[in-house]
């Protein structure tokens, strides 16, 4: 394998897509939680002394990265939040369809 994330969803025959929006949202999550994570435990560094105009310097860097960081997590909780309504709209929509026969 050469490092790639490969899809699996659960074998439902009544889920349909809505089942693996719903999946594609667990990962959203999944990935947004490693970041924050990331980016606390670069926040902890932030705040060492630095004596060091390097230091200095670096410290600064990394703010300016986990600023970044805390917007990539920002917009993939929101990414995550629309799927998970587009999700919940395919449902109804597929339990509809299988009401009416389709």
């Amino acid at each position: 394998m050469d490092g790639q994330a490969v899809w699996r969803f659960p074998d439902d025959p009544g889920g349909g897509v809505a089942v693996q929006v719903s999946a594609f949202e667990a990962e959203l999550r999944r990935h947004r939680d490693i970041l924050d994570d990331l980016r606390r435990q670069a926040l902890s560094v932030t705040l060492l002394s630095w004596e060091s105009p390097a230091g200095r310097s670096f410290r600064t860097y990394l703010w300016a990265r986990c600023a970044e960081l805390a917007r990539t997590v920002e917009l993939l909780g929101a990414a995550a939040e629309e799927l998970g309504s587009y999700g919940r709209l395919l449902g109804e929509a597929e339990l509809l369809q299988r009401q009416v026969g389709l």
